[in-house]
């Protein structure tokens, strides 16, 4: 029987628009057809308004980036929450004084940003290194600078981690310690070559195992399918704190992925074995090293 529960969703999107507003027609589909399905809260993959346009190198690129939000052209989606009453994730690609981050805010249905994460970890380089696909990330995002915050929904602690993240089990803990109930982990992930289902795998074993040692459940929303040539993994997921998949994305396109969850699992699991009981960050020295 459900003590706590929560109908969750990952609204994966297929390749992008050629506008942010064409995107944003998409995610506010998605959103629509969340608040038909009973959803609550969900989230959108990582940079989810634009390309993932980090494999390139651009004279400019300031129109990719956000400085405000509500911005103009994300308005439509802050409006989808309200009519549909659901907490999300918008991750996107944020300027601020001078700064650029690789960022995800969560938002409440009346359109109050109840926390905002700024990518840790960055990948690639700056300059391109071979012909073909490059990850140039270092090129346009600096790392995030505003730790591993917890956001306090009505009925969930949750945090954030993005992308290449999610290979450091460090945010996973610090997110934990700091009380997170459920993680949201957004994704561009290419193939590279292999079939993307590889590339889900390495994804999932990941997600799980942190699933299992943090004792929470994970949302991981990603983008499917092929965008300017380059193919990417998709398969959105929600892993409960057993590492069980409870819900997982079937096509290479936009897809609401949705699952109810009952947080009173995460009690019962603890009640039984408390790992973050049994830690012992006396004799971790070398994890600050």
């Amino acid at each position: 029987m459900m003590t706590r529960p929560l109908t969750v969703a990952a609204a994966q999107l297929g390749p992008s628009s050629p506008s942010k507003a064409q995107a944003v027609e998409r995610m506010v589909a998605l959103m629509e057809e969340a608040g038909e399905r009973g959803v609550e809260f969900l989230s959108f993959p990582e940079l989810s308004l634009t390309p993932y346009f980090a494999t390139k190198v651009h004279e400019s690129w300031d129109e990719f980036f956000e400085e405000t939000l509500p911005s103009p052209v994300t308005l439509p989606l802050f409006q989808a929450a309200r009519r549909t009453r659901i907490h999300f994730v918008l991750p996107y690609a944020e300027r601020e004084n001078g700064g650029y981050y690789n960022s995800a805010a969560s938002i409440a249905p009346d359109g109050t940003l109840l926390g905002k994460y700024r990518k840790t970890h960055i990948p690639g380089w700056v300059e391109p290194r071979w012909e073909g696909l490059n990850i140039l990330e270092k090129r346009y995002f600096s790392g995030g600078n505003l730790g591993f915050p917890v956001a306090a929904l009505p009925k969930v602690q949750m945090g954030t981690l993005i992308c290449y993240d999610r290979r450091f089990s460090e945010g996973y803990r610090a997110l934990a310690l700091g009380g997170a109930e459920l993680i949201c982990v957004p994704y561009n992930t290419p193939s590279f070559g292999q079939p993307r289902e590889t590339g889900q795998e390495t994804s999932e074993v990941l997600l799980r195992a942190a699933a299992i040692e943090n004792q929470l459940f994970i949302i991981a929303v990603g983008k499917a399918g092929v965008e300017d040539g380059a193919e990417y993994i998709g398969g959105s997921e929600i892993i409960s704190p057993t590492g069980k998949v409870l819900a997982k994305a079937q096509t290479e396109g936009d897809e609401l992925v949705t699952a109810t969850i009952d947080l009173a699992e995460i009690t019962a699991l603890k009640n039984k074995w408390d790992l973050l009981a049994d830690r012992r960050p006396e004799i971790y020295h070398q994890l600050i090293q």
